[in-house]
C-alpha cells in the first residue's frame, strides 16, 4: 500500500511538472528555464522519475508544435526549426542527468552535444534542398520586413539591399544557435545545482573553484584565429555557421570560469553572496542595462581566459 502510495504522489508530481514545464514552452520567453521543473523531480523521486518527465515533454512539445504548425509547404520545415531549441533543451537536461558522476567540464560538453547534433542533421537537409533553402530564406525575409516594417522605409532601402540585410541578420541568427541553447544550458542546471546543493556547504566553494584544464586554451585561440582569417579567405557558408557556433560556445565556457574568479573575489573580500544571486544579478545586468551589458559579455569571458595564463584566485 505505501509503494502504491508512493507511485500515486510521484505520478501526481510528474504531471504536475509537465504541466509547469510546458506553460513556461509556451510563453515563449520561458523556455531558458522550462526544463527545471523536470529536472527537479530528480531530488525527490530520482533520475528515472526525471527522465519519464523529460520523455512526456518531449511529446506534449512536439504534438503542440504539429498541430499549431503554419500551413503551406514550408510547414514541416518550420515546425522542425521550432523544435530545435526544446529538444536540445530537453535532451541536455537529460544528459546532465546520466553524466552525474562525471566532471562539470565534462558535464557541461555532453549536455551540449545533443544541440550539436540536431544543428549537423537540419544543415545536412537543408544543404541537400537548396530550394527549401531559398524558400526558408524568402519566409524570414517576409517575417523580418513585418516586424520592422513599421520602423524602416523598406521601399526607400531598395528590394537588393533589403534581401542582404536579411540574410545577414538571418545568418546571425543561425551562427547564434547553439550558444543560445549553451546558455539556457547553463541557466538550468545551475538552478538545478544549486537547489540540489542548498544545504551542502562545500558547494558554493566549488562553484568559486571551477577551472578548465589551461590546455584547451589553445583550442580556444586557434578557434578565433580562424575566425578572423575568415574576414581574408573565403569559406563556404555552412562552414562558417558551423565556426561561429563552436566559437561562441566555446567563449561561454570560459565566461564561466570568469564568473568563478568574480565570485571567488567577492567572496573573499568578505561579501555574503550565494553564487545564484550574483548569477541573478549579472543576468539582469545582460538583459535589461544597455552599454553595460556589452561590456559585461565581453568581460567575463576575457577574465576566464586572462585567468588560464595569471593567478586571479590569491
Amino acid at each position: 500500500m505505501e509503494k502504491k502510495g508512493s507511485a500515486l504522489i510521484a505520478l501526481r508530481d510528474t504531471a504536475i511538472a509537465a504541466v509547469v514545464s510546458f506553460f513556461f514552452f509556451y510563453l515563449g520567453f520561458g523556455q531558458f528555464i522550462f526544463v527545471f521543473p523536470l529536472l527537479l523531480l530528480s531530488t525527490h523521486f530520482g533520475k528515472g522519475v526525471s527522465g519519464i518527465a523529460i520523455v512526456i515533454e518531449t511529446v506534449l512539445v512536439s504534438l503542440y508544435l504539429y498541430f499549431t504548425r503554419i500551413p503551406g509547404p514550408l510547414s514541416l520545415p518550420l515546425m522542425f526549426f521550432e523544435m530545435y531549441i526544446p529538444l536540445s533543451l530537453l535532451a541536455a537536461g537529460a544528459t546532465w542527468l546520466v553524466s552525474e558522476r562525471k566532471s562539470m567540464g565534462m558535464r557541461l560538453f555532453w549536455a551540449l552535444v545533443p544541440a550539436t547534433l540536431f544543428f549537423i542533421i537540419l544543415a545536412v537537409y537543408l544543404e541537400q534542398d537548396p530550394a527549401l533553402l531559398d524558400m526558408i530564406v524568402r519566409y524570414y525575409q517576409d517575417a523580418f520586413e513585418a516586424i520592422l516594417g513599421p520602423f524602416l522605409n523598406v521601399d526607400l532601402i531598395g528590394a537588393d539591399v533589403w534581401a542582404f540585410v536579411c540574410r545577414i541578420m538571418l545568418l546571425v541568427i543561425v551562427s547564434m544557435l547553439i550558444p543560445l541553447v549553451f546558455c539556457f544550458v547553463c541557466a538550468t542546471c545551475f538552478t538545478f545545482e544549486c537547489v540540489l546543493h542548498s544545504r551542502e556547504s562545500d558547494w558554493e566553494d566549488k562553484v568559486a573553484h571551477f577551472e578548465l584544464d589551461g590546455r584547451v586554451i589553445w583550442i580556444f585561440l586557434a578557434l578565433w584565429l580562424m575566425v578572423l582569417l575568415t574576414r581574408f579567405v573565403s569559406i563556404p557558408p555552412i562552414a562558417g555557421i558551423a565556426l561561429f557556433n563552436i566559437t561562441l560556445s566555446y567563449t561561454i565556457v570560459y565566461a564561466i570560469q570568469g564568473f568563478s574568479v568574480l565570485y571567488y573575489n567577492l567572496r573573499k573580500r568578505g561579501r555574503r553572496l550565494k553564487s545564484y544571486t550574483l548569477f541573478l544579478i549579472l543576468a539582469a545586468i545582460a538583459l535589461f542595462v544597455p552599454g553595460i551589458n556589452i561590456i559585461l559579455v565581453i568581460a567575463l569571458p576575457l577574465v576566464g581566459v586572462v585567468e588560464t595564463f595569471f593567478e586571479l584566485r590569491k
